[in-house]
């Protein structure tokens, strides 16, 4: 096998007309240079050069070797220049699972950031349900996943950054779709309606455990549609709850009315998490929870 420094020689020898100027690019000494040449010719069984005291100059089968040699040495290069790169993060692939939208919020302006700082990183996002995503992160399909609440897999790391209003969606015209504030004791005997999908049932249970009484427990149906779909299933005597503002058009006299709800705290807000495996190296991965660490100013656990 040709080393590549003996490549890098003889380039510098046929670039430079003579091993004097070639040697002083790599600091050695001419005649070091000279016999490393030389050796390589031997091992080639193939003169190179042509040698004359005003220099050398490649021999007609030494010109095609070259040329050969400087697309390996070339190739080389833009290995080393790639691999660097990706061990920094600054190319390579951030593959990212989520359940909701990414038309906006937080996790669109995190995203947004993180394309301006990593242009060169590719990002694969896969929407599904926590327990595909959470699945997936298990058997290293995937870098990271926003989910609502936490993870109790011991390999995983689950961090919460930021979080996302409860919203109550009325039909117009509904007694509490105008009042000033909006109270979670304002909708006792009310029927309600969540998404079957994650995060559904995480909302029933916020529901349940704050309107549940003495031999009383709120009536919640679900639907299995997306949380961007749920406002249509609202009817004057079922409201429906979900977190995160969906698109829906600003027209038409016949849409429901968004409300935040209160409770002594101030308005409801469900928290969405970061997940990620405790062994993942990967550059890119660091890069985003940096970027969240510093934009959220919440460390990240070394551990």
């Amino acid at each position: 096998m040709i080393e590549v420094h003996l490549l890098r020689y003889a380039l510098a020898a046929a670039d430079s007309g003579s091993f004097s100027r070639a040697a002083d690019q790599f600091g050695i000494k001419q005649s070091t240079l000279s016999k490393r040449v030389q050796y390589l010719e031997d091992r080639l069984g193939l003169p190179l050069f042509r040698r004359s005291t005003r220099g050398v100059v490649p021999t007609d089968p030494g010109e095609r070797f070259l040329r050969r040699a400087r697309h390996i040495v070339e190739d080389i290069a833009s290995l080393d220049r790639e691999s660097r790169a990706l061990a920094r993060g600054e190319t390579g692939r951030l593959r990212l699972g989520f359940h909701g939208s990414l038309a906006g919020g937080d996790l669109s302006a995190a995203l947004r950031a993180y394309r301006a700082a990593w242009p060169d990183v590719e990002i694969e996002a896969s929407e599904d349900s926590r327990d595909r995503l959470l699945n997936a992160l298990d058997k290293d399909n995937l870098d990271l996943a926003i989910l609502a609440g936490r993870s109790d897999r011991p390999a995983m790391h689950s961090l919460s950054f930021w979080s996302e209003p409860l919203l109550l969606a009325l039909p117009p015209g509904h007694p509490l779709a105008y009042a000033d504030t909006l109270y979670w004791t304002d909708l006792r005997g009310a029927s309600f309606v969540v998404t079957a999908a994650d995060p559904g049932p995480d909302i029933g249970a916020m529901i349940t455990a704050r309107l549940s009484g003495p031999g009383h427990r709120p009536r919640i149906a679900t639907q299995d549609v997306s949380r961007d779909n749920l406002p249509s299933f609202v009817t004057a005597d079922r409201l429906a709850v979900l977190a995160g503002v969906p698109p829906i058009p600003p027209f038409g006299t016949d849409m429901p009315i968004l409300r935040e709800v209160h409770d002594a705290y101030g308005a409801t807000t469900l928290d969405q998490s970061v997940h990620w495996r405790r062994d993942n190296d990967n550059p890119a991965l660091k890069h985003f929870l940096d970027l969240l660490s510093r934009r959220y100013a919440r460390p990240i656990a070394s551990d």
